[in-house]
């Protein structure tokens, strides 16, 4: 008797067959187990090689009886993709329907099925990369945040009034509706006026105030906050202004360089801030370009996305919200609010999804490939953020072979974005740095 397969549901994108398999085939391959298990198996009151075959079956027949089946399964699903020549987006899943000692073996096996891909005009992507421009002036701001930190202060006397720049000593009690709220209190809390580190304008009205001055600050919470539950209200603060501190002017020296950074001088210091400043630019203007690539792709090339995948990226993404959700139980105001987020998730879900499928077939077809070189270079990178745990992170990667598969293929994916940008109708774009970080605002807010 042979196996049946047959089709049971026939979708674009979704296969499912009925796989019987006849208890005799299943009864020979633990027959032909047993066999080999009896060639050295040592058993109390028998002979080594010596035991009979009912004995050995009656206490392994069970496991021998799973783990044949299981063989037959794998054989038969396997047989059933290259025969169909079914190109899976995942792994199939099996529904056990009879699985029973003397009844053929019957299951349901689904196949998520990649969709055909459209061809992708690199001539048709064009899409700006911007080269930021770093100017000596950017380098001096940027030696000048970095100053900060060894900055000295000077306490001001009770009739200075605080200005920009200032830093003043606060304590602060945060209400909303007339009651105080979680995370809205602080005593002895150092802000700097200016630094933008409070909401709206809390800073600003506390240009001014001196040395124990009560001073009562409103101000609104942005739509866009990262605690929804205080999205767009207005507040009231009850602020104490403990003390007034004003920085003292810093000189830049080369002794001040080479104690707080090891480096010979100013200019050295310069190089290196430059250096530091345009690899963190060079990082979010690849950020951005991957971004708009994404969005083109994804509004260009519409196609119908394995509903298996969608499903399984939605589940990590929406993980993150219900964790928000356990810290946050008010997050959504109602069910309906809630299935909207979901929805959202969804798109970016089908998003990455259709990205990744596509970015797939291109670097197939242009024979993209990684190197051992390439995922040792990144792993280097993974060690690099754990030093110390090097031997930790070996293992896990050894161990874990979806770890590897996932660093193939984030690798897979920056090299076919290097591709692209080789062979598209990429424009390389100057741009500054205030008008990258106005830019780079606008499109991570949209």
């Amino acid at each position: 008797m042979q196996t049946q397969v047959k089709i049971i549901l026939d979708k674009k994108l979704k296969k499912e067959y009925e796989i019987i398999v006849p208890y005799i085939l299943v009864e020979t391959k633990i027959n032909d187990s047993a066999v080999e298990i009896r060639k050295t198996l040592n058993l109390k009151g028998f002979r080594k090689g010596q035991v009979p075959l009912e004995v050995i079956k009656q206490k392994y027949g069970k496991s021998l009886m799973v783990e044949e089946s299981d063989k037959i399964v794998s054989e038969e699903i396997k047989k059933i993709v290259k025969d169909k020549n079914l190109k899976i987006a995942m792994q199939p899943k099996v529904d056990l329907k009879i699985f029973e000692e003397g009844k053929d073996l019957q299951i349901a096996a689904s196949f998520e099925i990649f969709p055909e891909i459209p061809e992708v005009n690199l001539d048709k992507i064009k899409i700006e990369k911007r080269e930021i421009e770093i100017t000596p002036s950017d380098v001096d701001e940027g030696i000048d945040k970095l100053l900060k930190f060894y900055r000295k202060f000077d306490k001001q006397a009770g009739d200075y009034k605080a200005k920009i720049g200032d830093t003043v000593n606060i304590d602060y009690v945060g209400k909303i509706d007339k009651e105080e709220f979680t995370g809205g209190s602080a005593k002895n809390h150092q802000l700097e006026l200016g630094s933008k580190s409070f909401i709206d304008d809390f800073e600003e009205q506390l240009v001014g105030a001196k040395k124990g001055d009560e001073i009562k600050v409103k101000v609104k919470f942005p739509k866009e906050y990262h605690n929804e539950k205080f999205s767009g209200k207005k507040a009231e603060f009850d602020v104490k202004i403990n003390e007034v501190l004003s920085p003292q002017k810093l000189e830049i020296n080369d002794e001040l360089i080479k104690n707080n950074f090891g480096l010979e001088n100013k200019t050295k210091l310069e190089e290196e801030i430059k250096k530091q400043i345009s690899g963190n630019y060079q990082a979010l203007s690849r950020d951005m370009f991957k971004k708009e690539l994404f969005d083109f792709l994804n509004k260009k090339y519409d196609f119908d996305l394995p509903n298996g995948l969608v499903e399984e990226q939605l589940t990590g993404l929406w993980k993150e919200v219900e964790d928000e959700i356990s810290a946050n139980p008010e997050k959504f105001k109602n069910e309906k609010e809630k299935e909207k987020a979901k929805n959202e998730k969804r798109k970016i879900a089908e998003r990455m999804i259709r990205c990744g499928i596509i970015l797939n077939d291109l670097a197939t077809k242009n024979k993209v490939e990684v190197t051992n070189d390439d995922i040792n270079k990144e792993l280097g990178k993974v060690l690099q953020k754990f030093a110390g745990q090097e031997k930790t992170i070996i293992d896990y990667y050894q161990k874990n072979p979806n770890a590897i598969s996932q660093l193939k293929g984030s690798i897979i994916e920056e090299k076919t974005v290097d591709f692209i940008i080789e062979k598209a109708n990429i424009e390389k774009k100057q741009i500054s740095m205030k008008d990258f970080d106005k830019l780079w605002k606008k499109i991570s807010e949209g």
